[in-house]
């Protein structure tokens, strides 16, 4: 359930407490089905485009980009605990241990692309990594999205510590005002519970020494984004090989919810190696 752009948690079991350390989730981790949702599906499927959302939100936010998509691409988003159809389970805390229940249930029969929204940008970044360790498929080409570059994640304090009071006036400066969160109580708490933990998997991500994860990267921004800033953007060129490009739409950080069509149609043009503006210099 979606409330204000957040996915609303229920009460949750025991999985992994806020210290991360893990109880076995191995068994449910290799179906697909528990780990990513699947919104349509083709007899004539050719590749899959694999969604990963922002801090507090869940797999519905790209719930309608199938039917801006050719039939052929499958529109998949990641389903992680805390949120959605996973409610009853605690939210995880460390994002290497999320991306490796993830690389665990990857389908990987057929081609794909990535693309990551804000926090999603950086846990499509460590899925492909994982991957990479793995000698498996990897993604055609990664999308990132308001999203800093991995090696600029870390912060000293982690945001999963402010008050409640602070978390709020934080989402609240990402143009993110839960409003109707607010007259709502009883989804308050729980919907700053899962914020903290993905704050905390973004906060305390660090790239491990000596990764050499190569792939074509695309890094989207809203021109308005106060957090993000192009320098940040930018720097995901560090990951790019063979090709790089970044474009900025209007708007905040938040930008993919009244520039989707753009967004996908420029995606799908790039994923697809039709010219668009950018493709040749890099940048647009």
């Amino acid at each position: 359930m979606q409330v204000a752009g957040f996915a609303v948690p229920a009460c949750a079991d025991s999985r992994e407490g806020k210290g991360g350390g893990m109880v076995s989730m191995r068994a449910s981790a290799v179906d697909p089905g528990r780990w990513f949702r699947r919104y349509g599906a083709h007899t004539g499927t050719r590749r899959r485009l694999i969604c990963f959302h922002h801090a507090g939100g869940g797999p519905s936010l790209f719930r309608e980009w199938q039917q801006h998509v050719a039939p052929y691409t499958e529109v998949w988003a990641v389903a992680i605990p805390g949120r959605e159809t996973r409610v009853a389970e605690r939210p995880l805390y460390r994002l290497d241990t999320l991306a490796m229940l993830l690389a665990d249930a990857m389908p990987l029969d057929l081609p794909f692309a990535f693309f990551g929204h804000s926090l999603g940008g950086v846990v499509a970044f460590e899925l492909a990594r994982q991957l990479h360790e793995r000698r498996l498929p990897l993604p055609q080409r990664l999308f990132v999205s308001a999203c800093s570059a991995p090696q600029l994640c870390r912060r000293e304090k982690s945001r999963a510590s402010l008050s409640d009071a602070e978390l709020l006036q934080t989402l609240e400066s990402f143009a993110a005002t839960p409003k109707e969160i607010l007259g709502h109580p009883e989804y308050l708490q729980m919907v700053l519970s899962v914020v903290r933990a993905d704050f905390n998997l973004i906060d305390s991500y660090v790239v491990p020494e000596g990764s050499e994860l190569r792939l074509p990267i695309t890094a989207y921004a809203g021109a308005a984004d106060k957090h993000v800033t192009p320098t940040r953007i930018l720097a995901w060129e560090r990951w790019a090989q063979p090709g790089f490009a970044c474009r900025s739409f209007e708007g905040d950080h938040f930008y993919l919810h009244h520039q989707r069509m753009a967004l996908i149609d420029d995606l799908l043009a790039r994923w697809s190696g039709v010219g668009v503006p950018g493709m040749a210099g890099g940048h647009a």
